[in-house]
């Protein structure tokens, strides 16, 4: 095998983001091992570790063409699983309190439509078709272990049920564990900075229901998108067809005191949306066998890419990095595409002094560029509500040294960040400790504030023949 940058990549976490991640690094490391808390079941089915994984998802287009270029026909073994094709803005009926119903018009893009626990197992089956990638579920890794005499990172220590801690060394681990705790831990472990947040406080509630298409189902649409009319409604919904014939649907309420846990107060609820849609769709539906719950408090960019160092072979992924309000379908997208920059990054440290130190910085000078559209695009609406809240802490150590209302987003004239094209664009620089890497992103990250910039996941991939 040429190219190879290390001997082993262990990848924490057996999500989207971890599965992308190794199927992205397999041809640069003789052996990529996944390890992952949960049991996994060979049919889709949901897991304990993501419990957001019965409520609606999005692979937007640009998430779907990354995961087919690194597993090259993702898309067909998607769609043979049961995945549903819709067409971009013609199957949709997009609603918003200020224009109505969007117009629906062919743009001859597609996307596939299906529930997360199927998504990932298709996935998962690709992940274990390549010879050097093992799954090793029901492990749970409880630290980054760091080398003893370095600025360097030796493994991973992983209970693996027997009640005894075991040291697993490799080369590079990947924390696509969620949140980003055990790079936090590790960094904390060294008495080195922690890295600042940005956060943006939605406190919002989602009640989800999964129910039979009925036959006389409408014909003109195959998604449903209702927003808010903030500040006067905070309810927004989502209905999406998946597998078997079935839509799941999602209401969600910002700072909700009271859950939707029946049928006739979710439809009491659809009634109370901007447009009839999603209720006159369901008021004949078979009622669903109940109504599943989840609360989503704040969306959370861990700024691990402004870091000024960061220990050589660890690397921060997916949720680890950015979680996105779900609402949004950011975040398997968002994930998959990192995972397509770690692969190119990792062909280019091949021909590298220090490959593992080269994939790092290039990782991190570049990952922003990818995160700020789909952060700046959720974020913005999620601001609207009166009772939102954005800030950004500095964080040393363990503790939280301050914490401040942050400006406007860069959408406007006489915004800090404001951008209109005509500057040049901030330089980011990064390097990886005691190794003497360093990369720059000239990317302009500003740029991604626009709205057109803001719908180029829906204009990356097209459906599979």
């Amino acid at each position: 095998m040429s190219g190879l940058l290390g001997r082993r990549a262990v990848v924490v976490g057996a999500g989207i983001g971890g599965l992308s991640m190794a199927g992205a690094l397999a041809k640069h490391f003789e052996v990529v091992e996944v390890f992952e808390r949960d049991r996994l079941t060979a049919s889709p089915a949901s897991r304990s570790g993501t419990p957001q994984d019965r409520h609606p998802h999005g692979l937007l287009a640009g998430g779907l063409r990354a995961l087919g270029e690194i597993f090259p026909g993702f898309e067909d073994d998607l769609a043979r699983a049961g995945a549903v094709p819709v067409r971009v803005a013609q199957d949709m009926q997009y609603e918003r309190a200020d224009v109505g119903v969007l117009p629906k018009r062919e743009f001859d893009l597609s996307l596939l439509c299906a529930s997360r626990p199927l998504i990932e197992m298709v996935l998962r089956r690709r992940a274990e078709a390549i010879a050097n990638i093992t799954l090793r579920p029901e492990c749970r890794v409880t630290g980054i272990v760091p080398a003893a005499d370095s600025a360097a990172v030796r493994g991973i220590r992983i209970d693996a049920g027997s009640g005894r801690s075991e040291t697993v060394e490799a080369d590079l681990v990947v924390d696509a564990s969620g949140r980003g705790a055990l790079s936090s831990s590790l960094l904390d472990t060294l008495h080195w900075e922690r890295p600042a947040e940005t956060e943006v406080g939605v406190d919002l509630c989602y009640a989800t229901a999964v129910v039979p298409i009925p036959r006389d189902a409408p014909a003109d649409w195959k998604i449903v998108l209702t927003q808010p009319d903030p500040p006067f409604l905070a309810l927004h919904a989502v209905l999406v067809p998946i597998e078997g014939e079935r839509w799941i649907i999602a209401i969600a309420d910002h700072g909700a005191t009271a859950r939707l846990e029946t049928w006739d107060t979710f439809l009491e609820a659809s009634r109370s949306l901007i447009r009839p849609t999603v209720y006159n769709a369901l008021r004949y539906a078979h009622p669903p066998e109940g109504i599943r719950h989840y609360r989503f408090a704040a969306s959370t960019w861990k700024h691990f890419e402004r870091l000024p160092r960061l220990p050589r072979g660890v690397l921060p992924v997916a949720d680890a990095l950015c979680r996105f309000n779900p609402i949004y379908g950011q975040g398997m997208s968002a994930a998959a595409k990192e995972a397509r920059l770690l692969q190119d990054v990792s062909d280019r440290a091949a021909a590298e002094p220090d490959p593992i130190a080269a994939l790092q910085a290039g990782f991190m000078a570049e990952v922003g560029s990818i995160l700020e559209t789909p952060w700046t695009m959720s974020t913005s609406a999620d601001l609207a509500p009166p009772d939102s809240r954005r800030t950004a802490g500095e964080f040393r150590g363990s503790s939280a040294v301050r914490s401040r209302p942050v400006p406007c987003c860069g959408c406007r004239p006489g915004c800090p960040s404001y951008d209109d094209g005509s500057r040049p664009a901030a330089a980011a620089s990064y390097s990886v400790a005691g190794t003497g890497h360093h990369a720059t992103d000239r990317g302009g990250s500003h740029q991604g504030r626009r709205l057109t910039a803001a719908l180029s996941p829906l204009t990356q991939s097209r459906l599979p023949k």
